[in-house]
């Protein structure tokens, strides 16, 4: 038998199993918002996601790394684990970690599943004010893997801020997390009761605009600046989003807008009742997109009206 064995720098600290406090308290940190939010951290698992939240200046409380309790061979402490291990003074944390793959899927969940050389890290909560004039508001979102997905087409579509409404849509859910490919931390976001919400849209001159399915039975029309109006009856699906529930207003593209979508299991709120309505007309027999489908076409229609408008 070799007599190698790979000596870890003292900086880091095994764990041994799921009893110690350590590793319990962060499964409680996975599985509890609330506890998230008491503490304030997020776990966030992947070397590259680590790498660029470091760059962008979020503070780390802890990382861990995976590896072998006793390595006999060098390449068993392997790549990423290695690099953070080795390499320390480019991770700044507060705390450092071992966790043998088995702790490691213990914490992450087996939904996450981390490679046996995983890193992952302990994460404070970043602070953001809205910016921008494209704002996109979460009311009731509460699938995890499509409000990540909402979250990183948001971004990587140049949508400015977001904005969420209730306890029922968390960005820091770890399926969220990697849904959005850690956009849920990196994408400005702030959270706005939606009682309050038509307050905080008009201080900031933004004009909400409810995303919602066009109405049936109606005489009512709507509006688009390729066709003008025409009677929700008449719109032919394929022709791009439509403006409704215009109560008066200046059929327009607004500027700046935040638009608003909610999963529509429980109706709208009553406080949106006389907001702006945007559709996708729909062909018959399909009455509703999911969520995340509905929010991406959208939000991609939008950014084309608004630059054809603006040109």
């Amino acid at each position: 038998m070799s007599g190698y064995k790979y000596i870890f720098p003292d900086v880091f600290k095994r764990l041994h199993n799921a009893v110690n406090s350590k590793p319990k308290q962060l499964v409680k940190l996975r599985e509890s918002k609330k506890y998230r939010y008491e503490k304030q951290t997020v776990v966030v698992q992947g070397f590259q996601y680590i790498k660029e939240l470091r760059d962008l200046g979020f503070n780390f409380k802890s990382i861990f790394a995976t590896a072998k309790k006793i390595p006999r061979e060098d390449q068993e402490v392997g790549y990423p684990a290695k690099q953070v291990i080795e390499h320390t003074d480019a991770f700044p944390a507060k705390d450092y970690y071992l966790t043998d793959i088995d702790l490691t899927r213990n914490i992450l969940g087996t939904a996450s599943r981390p490679g046996i050389h995983e890193v992952y890290a302990e994460i404070e909560f970043p602070y953001y004010q809205p910016e921008g004039e494209r704002w996109v508001v979460f009311d009731r979102v509460n699938d995890p893997e499509s409000l990540g997905i909402l979250v990183r087409t948001a971004k990587g579509l140049g949508w400015d801020s977001g904005i969420v409404t209730s306890d029922h849509s968390d960005l820091y859910n770890d399926t969220t997390i990697r849904a959005s490919k850690i956009a849920s931390l990196t994408w400005p976001h702030i959270m706005v009761g939606v009682d309050r919400l038509s307050d905080f849209l008009k201080k900031h001159n933004i004009t909400p605009v409810v995303a919602n399915v066009l109405p049936k039975d109606t005489q009512e029309e709507a509006w688009s600046p390729e066709f003008g109006h025409v009677n929700i009856k008449d719109i032919k699906s394929g022709s791009g989003v439509w403006f409704w529930n215009l109560n008066g207003k200046e059929p327009k593209v607004p500027k700046k807008m935040a638009l608003i979508l909610s999963c529509m299991h429980g109706g709208l709120h009553t406080s949106f009742d006389n907001d702006i309505r945007v559709s996708i007309p729909l062909e018959p027999g399909v009455n509703s997109l999911n969520v995340a489908a509905a929010g991406s076409i959208i939000m991609t229609e939008l950014n084309r009206q608004r630059a054809c408008v603006t040109k």
